[in-house]
């Protein structure tokens, strides 16, 4: 199976790679060069893998992305292994690498990651959330619900993330911050891209609009049980699609 890249992903390590050539003067040769152009080439195949661009199972040939990208094979082999150590793409049976999948176990693990992390981030954020921040997470609901109606899966990503950012946003603490935005951009970002139907969004939506409710009151214990129930009912529909 060839890989597929959009022309967008494509341009831009091209670009990079036309850019990053050093002066041949030897006071100004870039020695991190390479570094930067086999950084850009991770960013567009985990841009591409989170996105489902790349699917999952899907051979990743090193010649091939080469060849796609318009730049050497080094920077490739590089960023292969950065997205091997990463848990973005994996070695098969024969010794290839392919875009890395979850099965069952992973997936319950997962998810019960998420859930200790963001119940922990929400129970900090409820009591200090401001107006501002619980108004702007209302926005994004409206929005998200205008996605689900023209089932636009991009925009409903992005606007599902910055939803739950600002439930989390007055909890005041960095590291918990980063931990969940490394998270689900790694895992949840990809398994929300396997499009669930029209029923299971509308309940997913009924929950979200039932979490802010809380949030707004400042019912702690209810934000965070009604935020556990929505990741149980999600990690059942992630566990369907295997």
């Amino acid at each position: 199976m060839n890989v597929i890249l959009s022309y967008e992903k494509v341009r831009k390590v091209q670009d990079c790679s036309q850019n990053s050539i050093p002066d041949s003067s030897p006071n100004n040769i870039d020695n991190s060069t390479p570094k930067i152009l086999a950084d850009q080439v991770f960013e567009v195949l985990q841009e591409s893998i989170v996105s489902g661009e790349l699917r999952p199972n899907q051979r990743i040939v090193e010649a091939d992305i080469a060849k796609k990208l318009g730049t050497s094979r080094t920077p490739v082999r590089e960023a292969l292994k950065k997205l091997e150590l990463t848990g973005y793409v994996a070695a098969n049976r024969s010794g290839g690498l392919v875009v890395a999948d979850y099965d069952a176990m992973q997936i319950k693990s997962l998810y019960e990651i998420r859930e200790a992390l963001e119940c922990m981030a929400l129970e900090l954020s409820c009591p200090r959330i401001t107006e501002e921040r619980i108004l702007r997470a209302e926005d994004y609901l409206i929005r998200m619900s205008e996605t689900v109606r023209n089932r636009n899966i991009d925009q409903y990503i992005d606007l599902h993330g910055k939803f739950h950012i600002e439930l989390y946003s007055c909890c005041e603490n960095s590291r918990l911050d980063s931990l969940i935005s490394i998270f689900r951009y790694q895992h949840f970002d990809r398994l929300l891209a396997r499009m669930q139907t029209q029923r299971e969004l509308q309940t997913i939506m009924k929950y979200h609009r039932e979490i802010l409710e809380a949030v707004r009151k400042r019912m702690i214990l209810r934000a965070t049980k009604l935020l556990r129930r929505h990741f149980r009912y999600s990690s059942k529909i992630a566990l369907r699609r295997l």
